[in-house]
């Protein structure tokens, strides 16, 4: 691999091997090189696990430090909830509008908990709405 001082500038190829064992990116960096990276599919989904959650907690702090009570959430195109094998945990998950799919593991008893919190979220939404049309 060479070594390089740059800034990654562009990623113009991006892709998963026919049989799924490697992602693979290339990336060009200012100083007019380029690197490719390879990684397994686990260690891929580590680090785009890793990239999400750097940017949503500065995200969080900038908020903070601008004194937001909250910070801007990332719109979300579908979503789903589904058990996890053994019946330890739910499991649910969005998609982002860039593609990306996010899941969360949470335990049954919060998944209680976020299902009535969805439906107090819902009907004071509906409420919200009916409200701004008049």
């Amino acid at each position: 691999m060479s070594k390089t001082n740059g800034v990654v500038v562009s990623m113009p190829r991006a892709s998963v091997t026919e049989d799924g064992t490697i992602a693979e990116m290339e990336l060009k960096v200012s100083d007019g090189g380029s690197q490719i990276l390879r990684f397994s599919p686990t260690l891929f989904l580590s680090l785009v696990n890793r990239v999400f959650e750097l940017f949503v907690n500065e995200r969080i702090q900038k908020a903070r430090t601008q004194g937001h009570i909250e910070s801007q959430p990332l719109p979300a195109v579908t979503t789903f909830a589904q058990e996890a094998v053994g019946g330890q945990a739910v499991i649910l998950g969005v998609r982002l509008q860039n593609g990306l799919p996010v899941e969360f593991s949470i335990s049954p008893a919060e998944a209680e908990e976020l299902h009535k919190q969805l439906g107090a979220a819902v009907e004071k939404a509906k409420l919200q709405s009916a409200s701004n049309r008049h």
